[in-house]
């Protein structure tokens, strides 16, 4: 997981900018990102924000000179343009402008921008949200990640490569709200895999593919597991080639939000991938 640079505020914020700096939310905020961040030049390379907010009032300004066109076209002809009575809602690539093309489930998913909040600290040695929980992993450290389609957060991280960005590892917790569209939970793994994939964690996103999806039971409740690799490309981290990424929702029996685990290990890294392995195995319901 990587990248430093300007991302659409995590909290929500309407038009608030606020600087990532590749493994932490910092406190600096802007109403325009096309400067830099402390120590970087915001995004890095390739597209930035900026440059994106630009080219999206030139596509506006193209398009409504289209639409003047042709109803002045129409006029002429002494007829009106006819409206577009087609009710079927558009599907939105998420939120990473700098990512290349992902790959078709990532492209048509559209994530929940709700608030997201942190779960309270237990001393019991595991991680608790969701009404789940898993075994802590030894050596990492608490730090709860900030994704604003999960609520409750409770997450640990690793580093693996420091630098500018880095690159880390992640276990944890949290809550899928069904008010934020979580119906089921083979749907709501498969949203979850999405989001986590296409999100500002993968800036350098080139693709995924799904490994293996099952279901996943514990004390007599339902779940759906989905292993998948997420594929990456970063000039100064070029041996990280992505992430394997496992997405657990559980199946409570709450009416109101599934629980989910969810946990990264590079690929090719045996160590952590059978740290994050284990956790993953412990999950309890309750």
């Amino acid at each position: 997981m990587a990248a430093a640079g300007w991302y659409p505020d995590p909290a929500g914020a309407p038009g608030v900018y606020r600087w990532f700096d590749g493994n932490d939310w910092t406190d600096q905020t802007t109403g325009s990102p096309g400067g830099g961040g402390d120590g970087g030049n915001g995004s890095g390379g390739g597209r930035g924000p900026g440059r994106i907010i630009l080219g999206g009032i030139v596509v506006v300004l193209l398009g409504a000179l289209v639409v003047w066109l042709v109803l002045r076209q129409n006029d002429d002809n002494g007829s009106y343009a006819q409206p577009d009575n087609n009710s079927s809602t558009p599907t939105v690539s998420a939120w990473n402008e700098k990512s290349k093309t992902p790959s078709a489930g990532s492209s048509t998913v559209k994530c929940p921008q709700g608030t997201t909040s942190q779960a309270s600290p237990t001393s019991d040695g595991r991680l608790h949200s969701g009404d789940i929980s898993v075994a802590r992993i030894s050596d990492w450290e608490d730090q709860n990640l900030i994704m604003p389609w999960v609520r409750q957060i409770n997450s640990q991280t690793d580093t693996v490569y420091t630098g500018n960005p880095g690159w880390m590892s992640v276990s944890g917790v949290g809550q899928l709200a069904t008010a934020d569209g979580f119906s089921n939970t083979k749907d709501a793994a498969r949203m979850m895999t999405e989001c986590f994939a296409s999100s500002q964690y993968y800036s350098g996103f080139t693709g995924s593919k799904v490994i293996s999806q099952k279901e996943f039971d514990r004390n007599g409740h339902a779940g759906w597991w989905i292993r998948s690799e997420i594929y990456v490309s970063m000039s100064n981290l070029p041996q990280v080639k992505g992430d394997v990424v496992d997405v657990v929702v559980m199946n409570t029996g709450r009416s109101d939000f599934f629980g989910v685990y969810f946990n990264s290990a590079t690929i090719g890294d045996s160590a952590r991938q059978k740290l994050v392995d284990r956790a993953r195995e412990s999950i309890q319901v309750g």
